[in-house]
């Protein structure tokens, strides 16, 4: 039977899980379906046009109905099921990080966005640098997250023994919370809340 291009992505994201970002290759992904290097090739050349696949992938569903009625909370939302996709996915926030695509799903999402904060009254031109502004604050947030965090706290508090960085050292309890959630709902309120043109 053909492989198809779903193949070739439902395959890639399989290693992505099992081996992490660093061991995604046009090869791996070959090994992984049980075919030849130039099986792949057909339908994606370089490594780079495999990201752009798994990305848009990553973005499936989350512009998908039912949303919120109001354009405000229909952002919320819309980023919300982001950050669950990325999490979703080992590695997912360095999967699409310096990606672009013009793929349907992530169009659609960007759509969305941007749709419904042209509906809450921003202007073109700010409902386009908001959506891009939340969605870095989002893939960056994700990605400290998605990081192993094992021994971070520990070398911070070594780093600010010294007293010669005083403000740091008040806020280091701050500096080193792990409480994504919290820190992701407080980032992302005031964005939406502070954005102006």
């Amino acid at each position: 039977m053909p492989i198809r291009e779903s193949d070739v992505t439902e395959a890639a994201l399989a290693v992505l899980q099992r081996d992490g970002f660093e061991a995604l290759s046009l090869r791996s992904v070959a090994d992984q379906l049980g075919v030849r290097h130039n099986t792949i090739r057909w339908h994606v050349n370089t490594r780079a046009g495999l990201l752009e696949l798994m990305s848009d992938h990553v973005f499936a569903g989350c512009a998908a109905p039912p949303l919120p009625a109001t354009a405000m909370e229909r952002v919320r939302e819309l980023f919300e099921r982001l950050r669950a996709a990325l999490l979703a996915h080992r590695d997912g926030a360095r999967l699409i990080t310096g990606v672009f695509t013009t793929g349907p799903e992530t169009l659609a999402f960007a759509e969305a966005v941007i749709g419904s904060l042209i509906e809450a009254n921003r202007t073109p031109q700010e409902a386009t640098w908001l959506y891009w502004s939340v969605f870095y604050f989002v893939l960056g947030l994700t990605s400290e997250q998605q990081v192993d965090q094992h021994d971070r706290s520990a070398a911070l508090r070594q780093a600010l023994s010294k007293g010669t960085y005083p403000t740091l050292e008040s806020v280091a309890p701050h500096l080193s919370t792990g409480d994504f959630d919290r820190r992701f709902d407080f980032g992302l309120t005031a964005l939406l809340k502070g954005s102006t043109a």
